[in-house]
């Protein structure tokens, strides 16, 4: 049967007929999934519409010009859903119509081609029967084959198992895809494929794998991808067994029975004499490896002893063992897998994770960074922890881990006074910024971010209105603003009367040099963070601190986005990389922070190189955030939205998922919190909190509360993102999981109810189905209309149906305007407008003119290219955000909807604060 890719040929044809290649792939280096509703029921029994699942690899073909992805053993003429998703993330998927699911009938072969043209970005179907029109309109058929018992879709192609066995029955190496005494034999009666292996040593456990047509491409593994094992019997036998409907590979034991007068299959004259008879003398250069030989008395037979330095990788040497001799990566286009889950109950990270701690390079090695300081043998964090409840005293505790702390002694120093003691304590009497620098003995150093104390930021200015001390008011988020830019905002947000300003992610952030989605760093980089220092895409700790004073200094609080849930995507680091399906590699990506401040950043996803500082496979590592392998979970696939366990253990679109279960990770996070409220942040919206455990949140809580003293502060809060759809049952209504149950662990944790009442919701589910949390204490839930993660093309996450709008998807601008002004009139469901809900937000955003994925901060700029540039179609220029004449609603740049006159007005009436005008604001020549 010929395959498609040679028969299926889309040419473009000049005035003469002659044919033209496309260009190249342009999503080179990218990772392009078909996702949808169709991999379970197809013969790839995929996860369905999971961005990350390999079983959906699309691959681009040169000849059509498009990506494709053939879909067999689906149900006849059923109906299905699709997108195109990129490098296991949602953000950024393709469409079709605005981009809703594209729809596709399996019709009466049920066997479709999927197609994604990258170059319009229009996704399409096309029905296939494997009989397919050649180039010039001739067909061909599928080769005739004899009637078989049973479906087999791997006909006519071959399957080998290939593994570490192999070089014992006489290949040139283990793990060989087109070693022919690996070939499996398919069964008609049985419908498996089998391959029976004898001469084997006795009661010896292997490894194997199930490879296809002389590649490592698409192999099949246990578990999640992993290595299969076996064990020999006492006879050095095995039947090892491939079932390519379920695609289960399993093994059975040779039976044999020595003494039955019988050479059995299994049996040798080394392993049962009686039967077989006396094996023959050994005879150097008879082309076998006999009991008596070895490699020092016939290499002739038995191969060159292995002698690490002498240039040869031998087959039991690797990179590990012999790093002289054997190349730091693995074979053909392989990949490290060592970090995926061992069982479907299993949450923790694998036996050993800590292990692999210490990837980052030391000073004079290749890739080191002056600002890697000594991360390769010494990382922490400075922990503060507030004495009593009026925060005028506190200790702040150096907390380090150190490669070799059983013989190495730490010296700590505070602003360059050296002590024995990791502890310290300062009263407000302390002024300054604390300087704080950890040294071993060993030579190693490790200099801490600055130090910032909450009886130093400025006091938040009185202003007359219903704020109830900092827990009721409108807050206004500056999506894509900088730091700088909103610190000129604060004034207008003071004079209109916002309780406060929220900013996005503050971390050290994931950052690139080449193109993503066809854009410079798109926004949801920004929810990846690298570190918890305070150096992120939209400003430096320095311009932090200067923000939150100022606003503070006009009565304006100050809100973070806090991404507790993960860090990096896998395969968003400092390691190289490549996809095994196809051997596609790329780079390393780089990070938000000055340069003399940025950390490494490491994950164990599509790696193929021993990291040269441990000797060992990757893993996943952030040593500015003193973060290392054992603190997160193992590699899940989150597939499921209803099960509460994968839902809290399974990595989001591939990130990187942290095991909040951890103490130690829970203590670092609570200081993570403290740090940003020592610099005078007043509450944090937890992004992914429906994929932590309500008892992980609670407990983070608990500790920031004693941190601070005993208590949170009186104008603190936070608002969790649960957002549910069809979940919303299990997630978010009744006593399970967000309801009843966190409130009551919550209460457990921090002791009252006033303490409680800081740990708000926010509700997904507003303004379309308002009553849908009847466990949740309204005072407990804060609303908006549209928000930022619905600005994304194709998101329908949460839907508004006719209840709301969101602004930048072709939102009429007095349609956007009446559902922000009914937010604070009469939203819906409010039984007691002036107590429901008493946290309501406005997005102020940009308008998405040169691409839907860029920051018009500069940053998104193609100008700022080294990397694949030819793939950058999307580039953003710079907009200043502030402006101090800027209208509301201009319709270019950014939206700035926090400064429409009627939506400030209807928040100032809920505020009980008098109308004012534009004039009184600055903007009198705004309509």
């Amino acid at each position: 049967m010929l395959l498609l890719s040679t028969l299926l040929i889309i040419v473009c044809f000049s005035l003469n007929n002659i044919v033209h290649a496309c260009s190249k792939d342009p999503h080179e280096g990218v990772l392009v999934i078909a996702a949808g509703s169709f991999l379970s029921a197809s013969s790839d029994q995929g996860v369905n519409w999971s961005p990350g699942e390999r079983k959906g690899q699309m691959t681009f073909n040169q000849a059509t010009c498009q990506y494709e992805k053939i879909v067999r053993g689906l149900p006849m003429n059923a109906n299905f859903e699709w997108k195109v998703a990129f490098n296991g993330n949602w953000g950024g998927d393709i469409g079709c119509n605005n981009g809703a699911n594209c729809v596709f009938n399996s019709g009466s072969s049920g066997i479709v081609l999927l197609i994604y043209d990258p170059f319009n970005r229009k996704l399409t179907t096309s029905p296939f029967n494997d009989e397919t029109t050649a180039p010039g309109g001739s067909t061909s058929a599928p080769t005739p084959t004899p009637t078989a018992t049973c479906s087999n879709p791997y006909q006519n192609r071959i399957v080998r198992a290939s593994g570490n066995y192999q070089t014992e029955l006489g290949s040139t190496a283990p793990w060989l895809a087109t070693e022919a005494h690996s070939l499996m034999t398919f069964d008609a009666t049985s419908c498996l494929y089998i391959l029976t292996l004898s001469g084997l040593t006795p009661n010896k456990a292997y490894e194997w794998k199930v490879t296809f047509d002389n590649a490592w491409s698409n192999s099949l593994g246990c578990g999640n991808g992993g290595n299969c094992k076996f064990s020999t019997n006492a006879a050095g036998a095995i039947e090892l067994i491939f079932d390519p409907i379920s695609k289960q590979l399993s093994n059975r034991p040779v039976t044999t029975v020595c003494g039955n007068e019988q050479c059995e299959l299994g049996e040798t004259c080394r392993t049962c004499l009686i039967d077989c008879g006396e094996c023959p003398p050994a005879v150097c250069g008879d082309g076998k490896c006999e009991d008596a030989e070895t490699c020092e008395s016939c290499s002739s037979d038995c191969g060159k002893c292995p002698v690490c330095g002498d240039g040869t990788c031998q087959s039991n040497e690797n990179y590990q063992t012999c790093s002289q001799d054997c190349p730091n990566e693995l074979a053909g286009c392989e990949i490290f897998r060592e970090d995926s889950c061992q069982s479907g109950s299993q949450s923790n990270a694998n036996p050993g994770a800590d292990a692999k701690r210490w990837q980052t390079p030391k000073p004079g090695t290749n890739d080191y960074r002056p600002s890697y300081q000594d991360y390769h043998t010494l990382v922490g964090y400075a922990d503060i922890i507030y004495t009593d409840t009026d925060r005028r005293t506190a200790d702040v505790c150096l907390e380090t881990k150190h490669r070799y702390s059983d013989t190495v002694k730490l010296t700590y120093f505070f602003d360059g006074v050296a002590q024995a003691n990791k502890c310290k304590r300062y009263t407000s009497s302390y002024t300054n910024i604390l300087q704080a620098v950890v040294t071993g003995n060993d030579g190693s150093t490790l200099e801490l971010p600055d130090i910032d104390f909450a009886w130093n930021a400025r006091p938040i200015a009185s202003r007359s209105g219903d704020y109830r001390n900092g827990q009721k008011g409108g807050v206004a988020e500056m999506f894509g603003w900088p730091h700088n830019d909103i610190k000129e905002e604060c004034e207008f947000l003071g004079k209109a009367g916002y309780l406060g300003v929220k900013l996005f992610p503050v971390h050290e952030q994931l950052m690139s040099t080449q193109p993503f989605e066809d854009a410079m760093n798109p926004w949801y980089f920004m929810y990846q963070p690298v570190s918890y220092k305070l150096d992120g895409r939209m400003g430096t700790r320095e311009e932090l601190r200067d923000l939150i004073n100022t606003c503070r200094g006009y009565g304006v609080r100050v809100y973070i986005d806090a991404v507790l849930n993960h860090f990096t995507g896998a395969g968003n680091d400092m390691n190289q990389h490549r996809n095994p399906n196809g051997c596609v590699k790329w780079g390393n990506k780089t990070s938000s922070a000055p340069p003399e401040r940025q950390s490494p950043f490491y994950t164990h996803a599509y790696t193929y190189q021993y990291n040269p500082n441990t000797g060992k496979s990757p893993s996943n590592e952030f040593p500015g955030a003193a973060i290392g392998p054992e603190d997160f979970h193992c590699d899940r696939v989150l597939g499921s939205w209803s099960d509460l366990f994968i839902l809290n253990n399974g990595w989001l679109v591939g990130l990187t998922d942290l095991d909040t279960s951890r103490d130690y990770v829970r203590e670092r996070q609570a200081a993570y919190i403290v740090d940003m409220l020592s610099l005078g942040a007043s509450g944090f919206r937890i992004d992914a909190a429906k994929h932590m455990s309500p008892e992980d949140i609670s407990a983070i809580m608990k500790k920031v509360q004693r941190k601070m003293g005993g208590t949170l502060p009186d104008d603190f809060f936070v608002w969790l993102e649960v957002l549910t759809g069809g979940e919303a049952g299990v997630i978010w209504q009744g006593p399970s999981w967000y309801g009843t149950m966190f409130e009551n662990i919550l209460k457990k944790d921090l002791g009252s109810n006033s303490e409680v009442d800081k740990i708000k919701m926010w509700d997904g589910l507003y303004p379309k189905e308002p009553f849908n949390n009847p466990t949740v204490s309204r005072h407990r839930v804060v609303i908006q209309n549209d928000d930022h993660d619905q600005q994304n093309p194709g998101s329908s996450s949460r839907d508004m149906a006719n209840a709301g709008c969101v602004l930048v998807k072709n939102c009429p601008v007095a349609e956007h305007r009446n559902f922000e002004i009914r937010l604070f009139t009469n939203p819906n469901g409010a039984q007691n407008n002036n107590d429901d809900w008493p946290i309501r937000f406005i997005l102020s955003s940009y308008y998405h003119t040169h691409g839907d994925l860029g920051i018009p901060d500069g940053k998104s700029s193609c100008d700022l290219c080294t990397v694949t540039c030819t793939t950058c179609r999307k580039s953003v220029p710079y907009i200043k955000a502030y402006d101090r004449m800027a209208c509301a609603y201009a319709g270019n740049g950014y939206t700035r909807t926090h400064r429409d006159i009627a939506v400030i007005n209807a928040m100032r009436v809920w505020m009980h604060l008098t109308p004012v005008s534009g004039a009184s604001l600055g903007i009198g020549h705004c309509g």
